[in-house]
């Protein structure tokens, strides 16, 4: 039977709240496809929006049982959450809440609520918690995905903060996961959540604004700016500041033509975490360059992202490709740039990507727990954004991040790594190590997903 005749099924057994939209030429329903990449666009027979937990699990009982293939739709940046005319969307985005528990010291987040929001609730309260760079960021797939915070070396990553959740099973079932009552499927959420079920409810750990290293709640942030001719002595510098852990800094380093000049650049987006008086000293080396442009400021926790709001813009085919590093090779990213230029060249529409080198001086911090996540051991990636309008350069594109991420890396593939949050292209091996922590997953998803309605990954 079609999706179409076992809709009306639906709508009969979910709460008069949950709006199933179906006529793709409607309005309310062009508004809700509206993603933030176009890559691999899909429309799909429908679009379901619940307005409680209740109406969630009847939609994925209903999907499952009539063997309706579905997604999700939680948040913002995703190149994951389409499909077509085979299956459905379940838009969170009707669904969505905030809770802080300030003794507990813990927050729980509901449904499509975004990262902004959290940061900005959290502030209020004087507290914070591991958040990454997009304001529009689906908060609870930033946390199950691993979530590269901005604040990693003083919090650690987004998944290390995951306390307990509520999931719908495959089978339908609404289960609470603790390390009480399913401690294995709590291991797997933290760092691989989004292949083991619908996460309705995420309970996270939140930590007071002195954890920053000060009393304001604050984040010294700044920008350098070089001709990127200039990109060797930058790099030299660069090195020197970016291996130097007795100072808290981390930021990217950017390939880029920036709005309005539109001047080929090398822009350091630095960060400081700390006392904002140390930053001037931090990044000495860095201002005796004399860079056209330099600047830095306190920036609240909770606005540090705000400076990149086009980034979070719906529509043209953008999507990210994060890749763990080792080191820093001055010499590969100086060819990487030579790749940018290449593109930008060969495909003017890509003026505003970015060929990325992230950074922190300072390791992770260690969770007291172990989990899926498997980055502890990474604090360099190249995190480049790609992003253009021409439908014809779709694969030019894309072989150029290729090569620039295959030149970043080197020939050691041993020692490839992936961020699952940004990059699902290559083996999982790249995204969850070692061998036995990847074993123990799949073990996991043959246990609580074994006919992939949560994808087919780890299968």
């Amino acid at each position: 039977m079609s999706i179409t005749a076992e809709i009306p099924l639906l709508k009969a057994t979910v709460s008069s709240g949950c709006n199933i939209l179906t006529d793709q030429y409607d309005g309310a329903f062009n508004e809700y496809m509206r993603r933030w990449s176009d890559i691999d666009k899909k429309t799909p027979t429908a679009i379901v929006l619940p307005t409680s937990e209740q109406d969630i699990q009847i939609t994925v009982q209903w999907a499952v049982k009539s063997s309706i293939p579905f997604v999700i739709k939680s948040g913002g940046p995703s190149e994951w959450s389409t499909i077509g005319t085979n299956g459905i969307i379940i838009d969170l985005s009707q669904y969505s809440a905030i809770q802080v528990n300030k003794e507990a010291g813990t927050v729980t987040l509901k449904g499509s609520v975004l990262s902004k929001e959290v940061a900005v609730r959290l502030a209020d309260e004087g507290l914070c918690t591991a958040l990454g760079n997009g304001n529009t960021v689906g908060a609870v797939g930033y946390f199950l995905g691993g979530g590269a915070s901005i604040v990693t070396s003083v919090l650690g990553y987004g998944s290390d903060q995951i306390v307990s959740a509520r999931m719908v099973t495959a089978g339908g079932d609404l289960v609470n996961v603790t390390q009480e009552t399913h401690p294995d499927l709590l291991w797997a959420i933290r760092g691989a959540g989004q292949y083991f079920g619908l996460i309705t409810e995420l309970t996270v750990e939140c930590h007071p604004l002195l954890a920053l290293g000060n009393k304001r709640g604050v984040i010294w942030a700044g920008s350098f700016l070089f001709p990127l001719d200039r990109i060797r002595e930058v790099c030299s510098v660069m090195k020197v500041i970016m291996d130097d852990s007795r100072h808290a800094t981390a930021g990217l380093m950017m390939i880029m033509a920036p709005p309005p000049a539109r001047n080929p650049s090398l822009i350091i987006a630095a960060r400081y975490t700390g006392d904002p008086q140390d930053a001037p000293k931090a990044y000495r080396n860095l201002y005796e360059l004399e860079p056209i442009v330099a600047n830095g400021s306190e920036v609240p926790i909770q606005n540090t992202s705000d400076g990149r709001e086009a980034i979070g813009a719906k529509g043209d085919f953008k999507r990210f490709g994060i890749v763990g590093l080792q080191d820093f090779n001055e010499d590969a990213f100086v060819q990487v740039a030579d790749f940018w230029k290449e593109m930008v060249a060969e495909c003017p529409d890509a003026i505003n990507s970015a060929f990325n080198f992230q950074w922190d001086s300072r390791a992770p911090k260690t969770p007291k727990f172990d989990s899926a996540m498997s980055l502890h051991d990474t604090r360099y990636w190249q995190n480049n954004l790609i992003w253009h309008t021409d439908p014809k350069h779709r694969a030019k594109v894309d072989q150029y991040n290729e090569r620039s991420i295959a030149i970043m890396r080197g020939p050691d593939e041993t020692s490839y790594v992936d961020f699952q949050n940004g990059t699902r292209a290559g083996p999982i091996k790249r995204r969850y190590r070692p061998a036995g922590k990847l074993a123990r997953l799949k073990k996991l998803k043959k246990e609580w997903d074994p006919e992939g309605v949560f994808t087919d990954h780890l299968l």
